[in-house]
């Protein structure tokens, strides 16, 4: 296996290296299934037979040359690579779990991004109201500020005027022809 990827042969080069027919091969294959024994597929279901199982292949094939059946020899390659069978499925377990998990994460990422994007926009409306609202109250007071300050300012007006008016000494009321 080098940078990651185990080389694969397709049915008609395997049967050539082997030196059988590629329908002897395919007979080989569909036992050696049945007992458990996993040979990758394509996306148009043919098999892709990796290096090791070449060597289950030509193991099964010296047993077979040995007078064992075809079944007997099956259950013995099932089991003498069954071990190393379950790890490469482990592994392949993991790849395809940690490959699920990237892609939860990545769309928990987005969910997450969007959620932020929403937040942020939400965000920025909230202040706008804010600063509306708070430039409403401020003219509010402005205005209340200079009501109050011109009622005060009449108040003070018509103080003074009372005051005016009452320091002038009172004339008795018939001095009130006199001019």
């Amino acid at each position: 296996m080098e940078n990651g990827f185990e080389r694969t042969y397709w049915a008609n080069d395997v049967a050539e290296l082997l030196g059988i027919s590629v329908s002897a091969l395919r007979k080989w294959s569909l036992r050696l299934e049945a007992e458990g024994y996993c040979i990758l597929r394509d996306e148009h279901d043919r098999r892709a037979y990796r290096e090791r199982d070449l060597i289950a292949l030509r193991t099964m094939q010296e047993f077979m040359r040995n007078k064992m059946s075809m079944e007997n020899a099956s259950k013995a390659v099932y089991t003498m690579y069954s071990d190393q069978q379950r790890t490469d499925e482990v592994q392949t377990s993991v790849l395809h779990t940690n490959k699920s998990s990237n892609e939860r994460l990545l769309e928990i990422e987005n969910r997450f991004i969007e959620y932020m994007e929403q937040q942020k926009a939400f965000n920025q409306a909230l202040l706008e109201q804010l600063q509306k609202r708070d430039e409403y109250i401020d003219n509010a007071l402005k205005l209340r500020d200079e009501r109050l300050m011109q009622s005060l300012n009449e108040i003070m007006e018509t103080k003074k005027l009372l005051a005016a008016a009452q320091e002038q000494p009172k004339k008795k009321w018939y001095q009130f022809w006199k001019g």
